[in-house]
Order: structure tokens, then C-alpha cells, then sequence
């Protein structure tokens, strides 16, 4: 790996500081403020490394990095930008970019990225397979995931990796985290998002009917089935079948679903005859796998076919850096709803927010806000209006033991808010953001009763 470096930045205070940064470390820097001065010098120097902002006159950032990816292969991109978006993310890792940092920049996240890219080079595993177009890249919902920490950089990246291919997924994460948006979010940018996207709720789904909505069923099966009914793994061809709550998933299932992954094939209730389906799996819990497997409730070799790919989601109060911008994204989200003006957080009001340690995660702030937006007539939150609406929210300042489950911190979590809400189910359902069918099915989980 030669030592010259392209910094391609319309900002001349980057330019610089970036130059003598480089320099100090003992690369030979080279500049351009525009994408097209960066194509022309980057094809004269042949740098090892090019340093690529996203937002750039004329061509952007990812037109300046798919045309580099194109023209020189074995050059590593490390983009950078002062916007946390998450499509830029997953497109700009689909495209082929090392890593993405954000401005301003931090001179010892730099250091950490080019640290792993000396590794990756020693290893001769530098990225070189992303150099074809990718014009499916376009988000085709509203599963928009707001954020802006690392630890969801991390996701994002993971997002573009694995979406083109067909690959097993397994996302971990506590209740609330946004799984399944990350699910949808995988779907929507393959080559597969127009087909598609089936969601299994293994915790709703009545067991005894579990496997006819899945595989199908022939006529004259059982009792009531009057007629042939293909199964969402049928249905859903060569789209995503996500499984919500996968420790939920019976063990009769499981060896059927285990069998399904394997071979590729199934057979529908009452019948006898393989059909092969290309359906996508993706699998989310916010239950330890693990600890199930050695309980005997999970069965071990499902659980290795699941996590071929495992994406962790961090809880919210592991990533509070994202908190002010999904605030703000979820006050524009409600106004927009409810065709009003978006409301603002004062000062007071977001540090009530980020002094919170928020164990309903991203579904309990959105669900707060909504109701601080409903409960006041002001355009702008203030810290007590705030903290008035946290009042029923469980866990105000507390600081959670890290050796908890995800299990416990679920039960502590939902006895807290029946509690708050003298066992109101509609307005526990409403806090949670669950459905009743899903909360009846925790409270059988856990042996959470009134008496």
C-alpha cells in the first residue's frame, strides 16, 4: 500500500487540518474541493486511500465514490460527512466505502479507522467486490431509522453488507430497539425488495395453527380446512419472511423451520408432496438464545443456522448521542401526522431526556413524546412539562444492572408499567407500544398476575 492520500473536501479548514494530519503520520496528502478535480487527480496520483466528503458541489460524495470503485478498485474510500443519515450509510458500504466518520471529525476515531485498514491491507482483504452498480438502492417505506452513534453506524454498515445476498440474518436486541425496522430495512435495499416482506409474530400466533400460516395446508387437513391455503413461506417466493420473536417459536416448528433452512423445502399440512421456496429468513428476539439452547428449549443447531449474520442493536441508553436526533425526527414524525407544526425541545427539556436511562428504548421516547406533544398547547417542551410526562414512564434516573437478562429487564420493565397504569390494559398496550395478544403472551411468559 503506497502512501499517498486524496482528501476530496469543499471545505478548505478540512483540506487543511486533513493535510497536516496525514502528513504527521507520514502520508503524502493531495487535495480537490470538487468531485470531478478528485476523479482527475486521483487518476494521476493513484492514491491508497481517498477521504471523500458526502455533500459536495455539483457531484456528490456517492456519484465521486461509485466512479472511483469503478476506476480504481484497489483504493480504499473512507467517506466522511457532516449529516447522520442512514441510506448514505448502507449505500455508500454497498458501494464499496471502508469506513464512514462523521464531522466534525474526531482526530482518534481517524486514527482507529486507518488503523484497520493497515490490518485489512496486512490481510489482504481490502474490499473489492462492491465495483457493480447498485441501482436498487432506494428506500421504498417509512422505515426510517434515525441515529447517529457508532454503535448504529455499525448497524447501518452491516445493513449494506449483507442485503444483496441471501443470507440468514439474526438481530438481537431489547424490546423497543427498532428489530424489525432493521429487518425491513434489509429487505427494502436488496435486490429482492419488490417482493414481499412477511412478518411471523412467534409470540401472538396460536401453536396449533403456527404451521398451517407458515407452510400452507391441504384440503380436508384438519377440522375447518375446507379448501388448499398456501403458507406465507409460499406466498412470499423470493421476498423476506421475518420471524418476530424467534425463542417464542415452538420446538415442533423449530425441527420443521431447521429442516426448511437446510434443504430449502417444505411440505404443507396435510400433504406430501416438497415445495421449494427462495424466501429470505431474518429472526429477531430480545431473548437470550443461548440460555434457551442449554435449557433445552431452543434447539442448538437452528440456533447456528439462524446467526450466520448476527446484528446486535444497542439498547437507547447505550447510544444517547442519538437521542436528540431522533427527537427531533419524532416531533417532525407526530406534526406531520397530525398536519400541525412541528414542536421544539427547550434546553431544559432534551437534558430531561438524555438524564433518562429509557428501558422501553426508542418505542417508549417516541410513545413519550407523542403524549407530551398531546398535553401541551406550547410550541416549545419545557424540561417540566417534560418530566411530567416521564412521571408514568417506569425507571426515571435509574441506572440498570448490566448483569440483567434481557428477559428480566423485560418483566421488571412490564410489571412497572401495569403497575403505573393500575393494570389498564389499553393504556400499558399504549405505552409499550404492543398489541393486547402480545402483552397476554408476556404475562403468560413471565407469571405476571394481578392477584
Amino acid at each position: 500500500m503506497n502512501s499517498r492520500v486524496l482528501v476530496i473536501d469543499d471545505q478548505p479548514s478540512i483540506l487543511e487540518s486533513m493535510q497536516i494530519f496525514f502528513r504527521l503520520r507520514g502520508w503524502e496528502p493531495y487535495t480537490a474541493v470538487t468531485g470531478p478535480e478528485g476523479l482527475r487527480l486521483a487518476g494521476d496520483v493513484k492514491p491508497s486511500l481517498v477521504v471523500l466528503d458526502l455533500r459536495l458541489p455539483g457531484m456528490n460524495g456517492l456519484e465521486v465514490l461509485e466512479q472511483l470503485r469503478s476506476r480504481l478498485p484497489d483504493t480504499s474510500v473512507i467517506m466522511i460527512t457532516a449529516y447522520q443519515d442512514m441510506e448514505s450509510t448502507i449505500q455508500a458500504t454497498k458501494l464499496g466505502a471502508f469506513d464512514y466518520i462523521h464531522k466534525p471529525i474526531d482526530i482518534n476515531e481517524m486514527d482507529a479507522v486507518l488503523k484497520r485498514l493497515e490490518q485489512s491491507a496486512a490481510l489482504g482483504d481490502q474490499s473489492d467486490s462492491d465495483t457493480h452498480e447498485h441501482d436498487h438502492f432506494l428506500q421504498k417505506d417509512n422505515s426510517q431509522i434515525v441515529a447517529r452513534s457508532r454503535g448504529m453506524k455499525d448497524v447501518f454498515r452491516t445493513i449494506g453488507l449483507v442485503s444483496d445476498s441471501r443470507v440468514t440474518v439474526l438481530v438481537q436486541g431489547e424490546s423497543g430497539t427498532g428489530k424489525e425496522l432493521i429487518a425491513r430495512n434489509i429487505h427494502c435495499n436488496s435486490l429482492w425488495s419488490d417482493r414481499p416482506f412477511t412478518v411471523m409474530d412467534c409470540s401472538t400466533f396460536v401453536e396449533t395453527l403456527m404451521e398451517s400460516e407458515l407452510f400452507g395446508h391441504e384440503k380436508g387437513a384438519f377440522t375447518g380446512a375446507h379448501e388448499k391455503r398456501r403458507g406465507r413461506l409460499e406466498l412470499t417466493a423470493e421476498g423476506t419472511v421475518f420471524f418476530d420473536e424467534i425463542g417464542e417459536l415452538p420446538l415442533q416448528l423449530q425441527s420443521k423451520l431447521l429442516r426448511f433452512l437446510q434443504e430449502r423445502e417444505f411440505v404443507r399440512v396435510g400433504g406430501n408432496r416438497p415445495i421449494h421456496s427462495s424466501a429470505r429468513i431474518i429472526a429477531a428476539t430480545n431473548r437470550d438464545l443461548t440460555k434457551l439452547v442449554q435449557e433445552r428449549r431452543f434447539r442448538e443447531d437452528l440456533y447456528y443456522r439462524l446467526k450466520v449474520v448476527t446484528i446486535d442493536v444497542p439498547p437507547l441508553r447505550r447510544r444517547k448521542s442519538d437521542i436528540p436526533v431522533l427527537s427531533s425526527y419524532f416531533l417532525k414524525k407526530i406534526a406531520y401526522r397530525d398536519g400541525s407544526k412541528p414542536k421544539r425541545l427547550a434546553p431544559e427539556a432534551l437534558k430531561v431526556l438524555l438524564d433518562y436511562d429509557w428501558p422501553g428504548n426508542v418505542r417508549q421516547l417516541e410513545n413519550m413524546l407523542t403524549r407530551a406533544v398531546v398535553m401541551t398547547r406550547s410550541t416549545v417542551l419545557t424540561g417540566e412539562h417534560t418530566a411530567a410526562c416521564l412521571e408514568d414512564s417506569p425507571g426515571v434516573g435509574i441506572s440498570l444492572d448490566t448483569d440483567q437478562s434481557l428477559e428480566s429487564v423485560e418483566r421488571d420493565h412490564i410489571q412497572s408499567v401495569l403497575a403505573g397504569h393500575r393494570w389498564h390494559l389499553g393504556k400499558v398496550c399504549a405505552q409499550l407500544g404492543i398489541s393486547r395478544p402480545t402483552l397476554r403472551s408476556r404475562m403468560r411468559k413471565y407469571g405476571i398476575s394481578k392477584t
